[in-house]
């Protein structure tokens, strides 16, 4: 920063302490006008405008024989008035006025933290997200350090229940039922960080069965997650279609993407293509269309465009000997969830039916299962996610790969809204029947999930 002696428009007023600066124009500071016999000086040695003379020297002027010239400063006022000329000498610092005002225009460098608060703002619009079920996928740079969450803490604890003899799982059980997804993934990434070891494979070593199972998936991302379940769906022999049609019929157009990424960094292969040679026929057709995710956003469906789909779905269904498919399969995977259900609406105005009764009527198979998920999935997801809960525990023997795939994927999505159709579905609570469905470890952690949402 500058001097603070520099003051107005750049003039040192130490250098001249007997003149007034007003705005770069220097006035003589007189305590008395010019008489007969007046005199003055002028200590700083720098002629004034309007003096006679000069005090360096301690010259007076001389009234009584030049009061005559009294007039002539008129005549003369151009010379006295050239100091007025020479004047842009001293208003040079304006000049330099620029490098003082730099600083004021590089103060904004100073305050670039300012620039950085919307990340700070973000963590406070986020913080709900610690504590309520939310899909992880959606805040990649979520911020941490609330709610206690201190990942070497969770590091060394784990470290500790699986070192010596015997395992805590417990203690493990706390810490995966007490974490987001997100905090997961910076506990996996302190622990090799902290212990130069793998957290999966050291769990894997320790643990086993259906508990295994659940502790594993908890430390994948949901990506991951669908990503090595289709995997192991369409791997050896023989093709289990049920997992892709629920989770390609399930998933949104980001969750899709994310999952194709994954697989191919998992596994170094394209999704579509294996789910192309896995699968054949109408099936085939409909999961492509899905997995290339063109399905709209729009959430304020256009009533006319609706009665139209309806009516276009009509022709091809019931208007008609066969059915095609082709108009099922492009209104199916393009609508969003909001259109198919004003669609849906438009149908049962048009035809006193709605589009579950049409699917059923115009399909069969593996084709009718996934035209039906997409419907119950776009319509009312959670509904859709209490009957595959139900599907996997009612009966005899329990499916528990698709109970674990269905709670963990959805535990931090809207499993509360499940548990509450389960409910009013069944008449029954979750959380009561996966108790009596599982056992051990396997059975606290599935508990404490459902529990804890």
């Amino acid at each position: 920063m500058y001097s603070s002696g520099y003051t107005g428009l750049g003039v040192n007023t130490n250098a001249y302490p007997q003149n007034i600066y007003t705005q770069g124009t220097i006035l003589p500071t007189l305590n008395q006008g010019l008489t007969s016999t007046a005199s003055f000086q002028n200590p700083g040695g720098y002629l004034q405008p309007g003096m006679q003379g000069v005090g360096v020297g301690g010259y007076s002027a001389q009234p009584i024989m030049q009061q005559p010239i009294m007039q002539q400063p008129m005549i003369q006022q151009p010379m006295i008035q050239q100091p007025m000329i020479q004047q842009p000498m001293m208003m040079q610092p304006m000049i330099q006025q620029p490098l003082i005002h730099q600083t004021t225009i590089q103060q904004p460098i100073m305050n670039q933290p300012m620039i950085q608060q919307p990340l700070i703002h973000q963590t406070t619009i986020q913080q709900p997200i610690m504590t309520q079920p939310v899909n992880p996928q959606m805040y990649p740079n979520q911020q941490w350090g609330m709610n206690g969450f201190n990942p070497e803490m969770d590091c060394s604890a784990l470290r500790g229940a699986m070192r010596g003899l015997g395992t805590d799982e417990d203690t493990i059980i706390n810490i995966i039922c007490s974490r987001n997804n997100l905090q997961r993934q910076e506990i996996k990434r302190y622990y090799i960080s902290l212990y130069g070891r793998d957290l999966i494979k050291d769990l894997k070593s320790e643990l086993s069965g259906n508990f295994e199972n659940v502790v594993v998936a908890m430390f994948q991302t949901p990506a991951e997650f669908d990503a090595e379940s289709l995997y192991k769906a369409m791997k050896g022999l023989g093709t289990d279609e049920s997992v892709l049609i629920e989770i390609i019929g399930s998933r949104t157009t980001y969750e899709l993407d994310l999952i194709k990424q994954a697989f191919r960094m998992m596994y170094g292969k394209d999704l579509i293509k294996w789910v192309e040679s896995e699968t054949s026929g109408n099936l085939r057709k409909l999961l492509v269309s899905l997995l290339y995710s063109q399905r709209s956003n729009n959430q304020v469906p256009n009533q006319q465009q609706c009665m139209m789909d309806a009516q276009a779905l009509y022709k091809a269904g019931e208007k008609r000997w066969g059915t095609d498919e082709s108009v099922f399969n492009q209104i199916f995977s393009t609508r969003s969830n909001a259109e198919i259900a004003c669609i849906n609406q438009c149908y049962i105005n048009l035809r006193g039916k709605g589009l579950d009764k049409v699917i059923d009527n115009e399909f069969s198979g593996d084709v009718k299962k996934l035209f039906k998920t997409l419907f119950k999935v776009l319509i009312n997801p959670p509904s859709y996610f209490a009957q595959r809960i139900h599907e996997a525990i009612d009966g005899l023997g329990t499916n528990d790969r698709k109970l674990i795939r269905n709670i963990v994927s959805r535990c931090e999505i809207d499993l509360p809204q499940i548990k509450q159709c389960y409910r009013s579905m069944y008449g029954r609570e979750l959380i009561s029947d996966v108790r009596g469905d599982t056992s051990g470890d396997y059975k606290k952690i599935l508990s404490k999930l459902i529990a804890r949402y």
